[in-house]
């Protein structure tokens, strides 16, 4: 397999910590990858099994390659109408967690062909983070995007 698949190797010297990478994003450097958690908790796993999918050993990444790409498309200097900074990517692990609602799309995504899962959590506003399934001997969730909208206040 490619490069990408490689990296996942624990050994390897592209993987850093979660907070290592958030202060790499935007910045032009080799890829490198962080585990942001080894376990997918019961619920995604029955959320995914009623879908056909089994995420028994999966685990949640994040690559430098993705999030350079949505820093471009939704960072600070980006035509975002509410543009992510750092911080808005130190809440993934949050927004995993505690999310307020998740579902499994059957859309794939563009380039890779994956089914996504994609997570929303109001953190004042409106967070959405997708992850891409990817099967075979690496499994993970992979970072796709993450951004944020304006919570649409009920008409009075």
């Amino acid at each position: 397999m490619g490069k990408r698949n490689n990296a996942f190797n624990k050994e390897s010297e592209k993987r850093i910590s979660f907070e290592e990478l958030v202060q790499l994003i935007g910045q032009k450097c080799d890829y490198k990858f962080a585990i942001i958690d080894y376990e997918v908790d019961d619920e995604l796993k029955s959320i995914a099994k009623s879908a056909g999918l089994d995420l028994t050993g999966y685990k949640h990444v994040i690559e430098t390659s993705g999030t350079n790409h949505s820093q471009n498309r939704h960072g600070e200097r980006s035509n975002d109408r509410m543009p992510l900074s750092l911080e808005d990517y130190l809440l993934i692990p949050y927004i995993i967690k505690n999310r307020d609602k998740v579902e499994i799309s059957n859309n794939t995504s563009r380039s890779h062909h994956h089914k996504t899962i994609i997570y929303r959590k109001a953190i004042g506003e409106q967070y959405v983070y997708v992850e891409e399934i990817r099967i075979g001997r690496n499994k993970s969730l992979a970072f796709q995007t993450i951004y944020k909208r304006p919570i649409k206040k009920p008409p009075v």
